[in-house]
């Protein structure tokens, strides 16, 4: 029998401490939903409430679910980005497969850190197709926010 391979230890005087992250439950802070995700290819701006998210934040937890019923394409996707004092956009996406014929429910759903927003405000973007049924719905929302290390400000 092999022996599990042993990997070197890093001390953790080494690691920068995170502080723990304060976690935000929209049934109980509804500004924590944001808004809908968009249906049609293009961008909408969703802005974060200071009452979620304190000003003193570095990072926040996106949540972004969305549930296509009805004809649909079968592909499309969604960029949920946000842009840090000084920093390119950074994002994730959220990928959905739709049922043309229109006889199936889909749904997907993604969380993803992201670094706190300077503007305060998320960029939502759907790409490759619209998704016209009426009945489809998806929300953008905050489930969490720390107060980390900004690496800009701490030096080598």
């Amino acid at each position: 029998m092999a022996r599990p391979q042993r990997y070197p230890h890093r001390p953790l005087a080494d690691l920068q401490p995170v502080p723990p992250w304060t976690s935000v439950w929209p049934g109980s802070i509804p500004a924590a939903i944001l808004g809908d995700l968009p249906f049609a290819v293009g961008s909408v701006t969703l802005d974060i409430p200071e009452s979620v998210v304190p000003r003193d934040a570095t990072g926040i937890l996106v949540f972004a679910w969305a549930i296509l019923r009805g004809a649909n394409p079968d592909a499309a996707y969604w960029h949920i980005a946000s842009a840090a004092a000084g920093a390119s956009a950074n994002w994730f996406s959220l990928l959905i497969a739709g049922d043309p014929a229109g006889n199936g429910t889909v749904c997907n759903s993604q969380a993803f850190w992201l670094p706190a927003p300077a503007d305060r405000s998320l960029v939502v973007t759907l790409n490759a197709h619209d998704l016209p049924s009426s009945t489809n719905e998806g929300k953008v929302e905050i489930h969490g926010f720390y107060r980390g290390i900004d690496p800009r400000r701490t030096s080598a």
